[in-house]
């Protein structure tokens, strides 16, 4: 049995590995369709995949994409060969997909165009409206109204894929992929004490100069008391100098560096005193790790069942008197989930190739 996995982004390969790595060991006949959208950070991470498969690089794409020219450049450029170039084998085989990114829109035309049989993994996130989130509503709908075959945990994404109507069959699994992703990290414990993460990324933030502000106001605020440091995405950087940011930062010593490896990001997160962020991904992550988290959003509409009972995430609301009762706070959000030995990603392709 042929089984492919068609893929682009850093979070993508950081949450679909294990499952490839189980197909492999199932001795199923794995290909990987790479389009290229972060490779700089996914080459490190497709070392991670054991085993034999088929690599197949889609797209002539060596930096990372950041800005909003290269990222419709790549778009257009993989557009024009989904339409035009056939790939046979796509035919009648699983394709799996994942998630709500630009990447997972140009899978989905791929293999519909090559009359695959699609597959999305971490269907029915949250729906806000199709342009309040845009584009991550608006793939997470028409993806899933593609799809022959959908994966959710949890009831708010199957209940939001019963609303949509969706023709494909849901397939339910108990957890999120991202308890196995983080299986494969070697976590370490050091001394550094006072160490504050940020990582800010998401476009409804970026793209509202009120929003990063806030942000930048309430970093200064606690910049003498901790040691921030900032891992840029390419588009926060360059929104902090359109705003004129920059400066206040580095006088007030926050640290910027680039993005770093996984499994090096992971390490910083769990040796930290707490995270800012607004990544869904990052989010999960400090969840399972127990460690406190201002999470910069005003909803939390793709992850509400962490934020019920005790839970180290604490949402911002962009409100001033939340960050600062945070800020005081962080410590009594300290807690660590009981994680289950089950794989959601064997759950997963069991329930798939079943």
């Amino acid at each position: 049995m042929k089984i492919i996995f068609i893929l682009g982004t850093k979070a993508q390969f950081i949450k679909t590995i294990p499952m490839i790595n189980y197909a492999i060991e199932k001795k199923l006949e794995v290909t990987l369709f790479d389009l290229k959208q972060h490779p700089e950070k996914s080459t490190k991470l497709i070392n991670k995949i054991n085993g034999k498969y088929s690599y197949i690089n889609y797209v002539n794409n060596s930096k990372d994409l950041g800005t909003y020219f290269q990222l419709l450049r790549w778009s257009c450029l993989l557009l024009i060969k989904v339409l035009f170039r056939a790939e046979k084998e796509i035919r009648d085989n699983l394709c799996i997909v994942h998630g709500d990114t630009l990447s997972t829109l140009l899978g989905a035309l791929l293999i519909k165009r090559n009359r695959g049989r699609l597959v999305l993994l971490e269907a029915g996130l949250g729906f806000p409206g199709m342009f309040k989130h845009f584009p991550e509503s608006f793939v997470r709908y028409y993806v899933a109204k593609m799809s022959d075959f959908l994966i959710a945990n949890g009831n708010e994404q199957i209940n939001q894929l019963k609303e949509w109507n969706v023709k494909g069959k849901i397939l339910e699994i108990s957890r999120n992929t991202i308890y196995d992703s983080l299986g494969l990290v070697n976590l370490k414990k050091n001394s550094n004490k006072n160490k504050v993460i940020v990582s800010i990324h998401r476009t409804e933030n970026i793209n509202n100069k009120e929003n990063m502000k806030l942000l930048v106001k309430n970093l200064i605020k606690i910049s003498n008391k901790k040691n921030l440091i900032w891992y840029l995405h390419i588009p926060t950087k360059n929104k902090l100098i359109q705003y004129n940011l920059i400066e206040d930062l580095l006088n007030n010593n926050i640290i910027f560096d680039d993005l770093i490896p996984y499994e090096e990001f992971l390490n910083e997160i769990y040796n930290s005193e707490f995270v800012i962020t607004d990544g869904d991904g990052v989010v999960e992550e400090c969840y399972i790790l127990g460690i406190p988290t201002l999470v910069w959003r005003y909803e939390h509409l793709d992850s509400n069942h962490l934020f019920e009972g005790k839970s180290s995430l604490y949402l911002s609301e962009f409100d001033e008197e939340k960050c600062n009762y945070f800020f005081e706070n962080y410590a009594n959000f300290k807690c660590f989930e009981d994680v289950k030995s089950d794989s959601p990603s064997v759950e997963a392709l069991n329930k798939l190739i079943s």
